[in-house]
Parts: C-alpha cells; structure tokens; sequence
C-alpha cells in the first residue's frame, strides 16, 4: 500500500513540474508588443489660462511633454503646435471618442482640479485652445498656473524635438 502512494506522489509530482516547467518556458519567451497599443501621457502647463463659453485656453505654453506608457519609459517633449499635428492625424479616434484629462490650478488657496473633456485643440506658438466640457470639478473663468494631464492613443510612436 505505501508502495503504491509512493508511485501516486512520484507521478503527482513528475507532473507538477513538468507542468510548472512549460508555464516558466512559455512566460520566458513572451514578449511585450507595444506597437498595437501606443499610450502616451502628455503634460501641458500653462502660465494663465481661461475657460469661458466652453473654451479651455492656456497662455504660455509652448512646450509639451509626454511619457510613453508602455513597457519602457521614453520621455520626451515638442511644440505645442507639433501636439496639434499629432491630435489631427489621430482626429477619427478622438471625435468618436472625446478624451478626458485632468486641470490642475494652482490658485490663492492651494490646487485644484477639474476632469474635462476636450477636442479640436488650436494652437499657437504660447497658446493652446480647446473645445472644453467639464466632467467634474469647477474651473474658473481666470486663473493662474496650472498642467493639464491626458492620456491619448497615438498611431506612431512619438520623438522628442530639440
């Protein structure tokens, strides 16, 4: 009777680490592909700004940074305007589905924030301007500094300009 228990646990484990050999096999050649899935978070500050009649502005503003959120960390930064290019040729996906990020305001009485939805930006070389709708949280009319986070899906990858 032992002799058959010992022959079960013998098989029971013969199989488990065949079993736990092939998962670790297949795990190491899995390779991450971001090429499908190219999600950057793109940071862009402004000096002042405005939102009135459902137009997002900020002054000052003629760089854009971004990361790249896939398996590797590339940082980079480009002209507002060359954030505008990019958005037009990504514009089918954006007008099906508005982004939304976040407004952050530093103010009198510390920060505050507001998620708005945005489209159609239009820039020059210190100024974007957006299409707004807030989602949640208050803007007002005026207001100091501030960064605006958004999360975009792009067709290409991006590069910093110098």
């Amino acid at each position: 009777m032992n002799m058959i228990r010992h022959k079960t646990y013998l098989s029971i484990s013969i199989v488990l680490i065949l079993f736990l050999s092939a998962s670790f096999a297949q795990a190491q050649n899995h390779v991450i592909d971001d090429s499908k899935n190219l999600r950057y978070q793109f940071i862009i500050t402004g000096n002042t700004g405005t939102f009135k009649d459902g137009k997002l502005t900020l002054n000052g503003t003629p760089i854009v940074t971004f990361y790249f959120l896939g398996s590797t960390r590339e940082v980079g930064h480009f002209l507002v305007g060359t954030f505008v290019e990019m958005w037009e040729k990504n514009s089918s996906t954006y007008k099906a589905d508005p982004p939304s990020g976040t407004l952050s305001v530093l103010g009198e009485k510390g920060s505050s924030g507001a998620v708005m939805q945005v489209s159609n930006p239009v820039s020059t070389l210190n100024l974007i301007t957006f299409d707004a709708r807030v989602l949640e949280g208050e803007i007002p009319a005026s207001f100091n500094a501030s960064s605006f986070f958004l999360k975009l899906n792009v067709t290409e990858p991006l590069h910093t300009q110098n």
